[in-house]
């Protein structure tokens, strides 16, 4: 089973390198690996395509950090630190901000907007090579309960001299109301299995407006997930898998891909090498990432009771474990683990099938 999932890495290499030559509208061929897409990402469950990624200390200072507690500093000039990010149950959700930027709430440089995490193209370049690598963004997930999600959006903008030339959202909203959805349909679900005909399973359908998120625009995490011999089930109801995603702060549950984006880095690797433009450099540009976690100002997220009459937000929704880590890294991160539960999906088939009994219904 391990040429299967070597398999699996090669469909996650084919969305993570491009090359001069692509379409900005071309789609990666990703069939041999299971992924779900938000927006313009792709996201692959690390557990059920039986990776791994290691996130603990020590491990944690291979990567580009973004968001974590500790270990916080990026030791590249040029590049924000990482966030400071909730460790505490009582804190509901996470959200970047002048009051917690990690240099301050004055801008370090040209590359630096506050608010965002943020870096020049040459300190992220200095850090991943993006000649031979395209970033891959990796979340740590550290909810509390085996079944608990965790509500997520995320913004990635590329900016050449401040103006902005590219925006990617990692997204629950899929822009297309005649599907009578709104958005690809309940958490968890996504928006399209490769390999099923699903026109949503495209990142390059879905442009960024540029508007602030609303609720129904937030995915979940996963927690707990469970499939029988059809596809994904309800924990609750007999089943023959179990794919954790609540794996604790030292090891990764996600790995998101901006095919889009990937494709634009290297447009602007080609552009700054050839020298066309005389004066052009890394330098020029700037990538700038905002995410969030659990809830927060954007609307009225699910509420439950919290002892007389006072209400919380859903757990189901909220950080309440804290200590999740958002960090980037390449397909060198990667590591092929043996997964019994996964091979035996892949022998299956039921890997490109998984998510597709739920994808679309209404919330």
């Amino acid at each position: 089973m391990r040429s299967e999932k070597n398999k699996i890495l090669r469909a996650i290499a084919a969305a993570a390198t491009c090359t001069l030559a692509a379409s900005p509208a071309a789609a990666f061929d990703l069939t041999s690996g299971y992924y779900m897409t938000y927006g313009d990402a792709n996201s692959y469950s690390l557990p059920i395509n039986g990776l791994e990624v290691m996130s603990g200390p020590g491990q944690i200072d291979l990567y580009t950090k973004l968001g974590l507690q500790s270990q916080l500093g990026n030791p590249i000039a040029g590049m924000d630190d990482a966030y400071d990010t909730p460790s505490a149950n009582n804190v509901e959700g996470f959200r970047m901000g002048g009051g917690n930027e990690p240099g301050g709430a004055t801008p370090e440089g040209s590359w630096d907007r506050i608010g965002w995490w943020d870096s020049s193209l040459e300190a992220l370049d200095t850090a991943l090579d993006l000649t031979k690598n395209s970033p891959i963004f990796y979340f740590a997930n550290n909810e509390t309960g085996n079944g608990d999600n965790l509500a997520g959006w995320a913004r990635v903008e590329l900016t050449h001299n401040g103006v902005v030339i590219g925006r990617y959202d990692l997204t629950n909203d899929d822009h297309d109301p005649s599907n009578g959805v709104p958005g690809y349909g309940a958490p968890p679900v996504g928006g399209g299995v490769p390999g099923t005909g699903d026109p949503l399973a495209d990142a390059a359908r879905y442009t960024s407006d540029g508007a602030d998120p609303l609720v129904p625009d937030f995915l979940m995490s996963g927690g707990l997930v469970c499939a029988d011999a059809t596809g994904m089930v309800d924990c609750s109801q007999p089943h023959l898998f179990e794919f954790q995603h609540n794996l604790g702060g030292d090891r990764a549950a996600y790995a998101v891909v901006f095919p889009e984006l990937n494709m634009q880095l290297a447009e602007v690797m080609g552009i700054v090498a050839s020298n066309l433009n005389p004066g052009e450099t890394l330098a020029n540009y700037a990538l700038h990432v905002d995410y969030r976690l659990g809830c927060g100002p954007e609307g009225a997220f699910p509420q439950v009771p919290a002892g007389g009459n006072k209400t919380e937000c859903d757990p189901n929704y909220a950080t309440n474990g804290g200590s999740e880590k958002v960090f980037i890294g390449t397909l060198e991160n990667i590591q092929v683990v043996p997964e019994p539960a996964s091979s035996a999906l892949a022998a299956l088939g039921l890997l490109g099938a998984f998510g597709a009994l739920r994808r679309r219904h209404k919330a």
